[in-house]
């Protein structure tokens, strides 16, 4: 791609993070009416090392503390007054010695520019302010680092009886606590500027994955289409990657989560795809996108047809997403669609209500339907409670859905079906006494050599409908298209390719 065809995304100067505050505090007051002095608190990540050794590993901060402050660099903390939304970021304090390894922290007056909060304190001032502010009752995640502030509920319990006072200090860091189901809560559904930075993303990531349709051909390294991925995303101004990229080629595309890249695609295979699933990240805020396409640049018979399907899968789901439908429903849809579909081809045979009774399209389709997206790619919320659910069924849902309750505008989520030609998998289900009579084993065969396909896209719930971040082109037409113009400027290359530094 040449350098002026790039839009790389340009730096914020400051994210609206103390909205994202406002929320938290809203529904913690929300629960807890009769609280009238407590305190968020919460740690950022910190540097860590490979295991035995001083090499850092790439670090990346904690998506709960940039949720609350916008802040991505490592050591800080942050406190946050419930019932006033005042946001208190601390900054790590670091000694002359660190400070030949590593740079210190901005000047408060700088990092008060930078982010969305109302002070900035060094870390040796925590205690004091803790002390100042008096709070009743602190709230933290059950996965936060508390270190810094315990030795003042030590102090101060030691303090209230002696003097038999009647003030009192807690960490509400318990299982399932109520400051992790409210910021799950929170956010689960995406402010407008959320959804900015994430159409930025996604966008970017489309463009990554349009440059591997193009350049992608027989005999090339998957490892050196995960290095275009990142190229590309780097140059459009994404940071870092989501998840690792999944880029895998012929039969293996069958296996979900096969991240090695240690193989090349075929040359001498027809039916041969490549599955891409990959996106980029920039401000801790993840996509999620996943593109198929043939190595040879021309759809086979048997992979342009199972490829139509979960087209028609997934484009059945969004022709009918909008605020207040049930996920659960479009997950059944799009199984009957695909239930359908391997019966007019003769995967299945047999009635459809009976099939799909008894899970038998799941041979071939043994995920979920898609998940919540945010500064994780797997983001938190879109699941019930954990009071709220029934103990018998939970294990069967959270195995199932990842999302299951009624959609909402400004959810943010994928939709991504896939049909998978899993040997394995397959064997467990043909092999079972009374399900043989289900599947036409010609058929299985003869469509197995696709692997398998999965097409997916990040999408935003409206009230009316949906907005599609994903703009990688996804039909038939559209890829072969796509490729036969990166074979096109490949032979001119080679045409025009001079050898002349060669000695002679």
């Amino acid at each position: 791609m040449p350098p002026h065809t790039t839009t790389p995304i340009r730096p914020y100067q400051k994210l609206p993070t103390k909205q994202n505050c406002q929320r938290v505090c809203k529904g913690l007051l929300q629960s807890r009416p009769e609280e009238k002095n407590g305190f968020i608190y919460h740690r950022g990540a910190v540097y860590a090392n490979r295991h035995d050794t001083d090499i850092e590993m790439d670090y990346r901060q904690e998506s709960y503390f940039f949720y609350l402050t916008g802040v991505e660099d490592p050591g800080y903390h942050v406190l946050v007054q419930v019932n006033t939304a005042k946001v208190f970021l601390i900054t790590p304090s670091i000694d002359n010695t660190e400070c030949l390894w590593k740079c210190p922290p901005a000047a408060p007056n700088k990092l008060l520019r930078l982010y969305d909060v109302d002070s900035v304190l060094d870390e040796q001032d925590l205690d004091g302010l803790l002390y100042a502010m008096n709070p009743s009752t602190i709230y933290t995640l059950d996965t936060t680092d508390t270190s810094a502030i315990l030795p003042l509920f030590k102090s101060r319990l030691s303090a209230t009886t002696a003097t038999n006072t009647t003030t009192t200090t807690t960490a509400d860091n318990s299982s399932g606590s109520l400051l992790r189901q409210v910021l799950d809560e929170c956010r689960l559904i995406k402010s407008s500027w959320e959804i900015k930075v994430l159409r930025q993303v996604a966008q970017a990531s489309c463009q990554a994955h349009i440059a591997l349709i193009r350049d992608a051909h027989p005999h090339q390294p998957e490892a050196e289409l995960v290095a275009l991925f990142h190229w590309i995303c780097s140059r459009h101004g994404l940071s870092r990657q989501a998840y690792v990229p999944i880029v895998v080629s012929g039969k293996r595309t069958a296996v979900l989560h096969e991240t090695r890249h240690n193989h090349c695609l075929p040359w001498n295979d027809p039916h041969a795809m490549v599955l891409v699933d990959a996106g980029g990240e920039r401000l801790c805020y993840a996509t999620d996108i996943t593109r198929c396409f043939p190595v040879s640049g021309v759809f086979s018979m048997e992979s342009r047809t199972i490829y139509e399907i979960v087209l028609k899968m997934q484009e059945t789901v969004l022709a009918n997403l909008k605020s207040g439908v049930m996920w659960a429903d479009m997950e059944k849809l799009a199984i009957r669609i695909l239930c359908q579909e391997l019966c007019r081809i003769g995967i299945l045979t047999g009635d459809e209500e009976e099939l799909l009774e008894l899970n038998i399209p799941t041979t071939f389709y043994f995920h979920g339907l898609g998940h919540s997206v945010g500064l994780d790619v797997h983001d938190v919320g879109g699941r019930k409670t954990l009071d709220d659910r029934d103990a018998e069924d939970d294990e069967e849902r959270l195995s199932t859905f990842l999302i299951d309750r009624p959609l909402e505008a400004n959810m943010v989520l994928t939709v991504e079906p896939g049909v998978y030609f899993n040997d394995a998998w397959i064997a467990t289900w043909t092999e079972c006494p009374g399900y043989e009579h289900y599947f036409n084993m010609d058929r299985v065969r003869q469509y197995s050599v696709v692997g398998g396909i999965r097409i997916e896209d990040t999408v935003v719930i409206t009230d009316a409908g949906h907005e599609n971040l994903t703009t990688a082109p996804k039909t038939v037409q559209d890829i072969e298209r796509i490729m036969a113009s990166g074979a096109a400027a490949g032979a001119i290359s080679a045409d025009n390719h001079d050898d002349g530094w060669i000695a002679n």
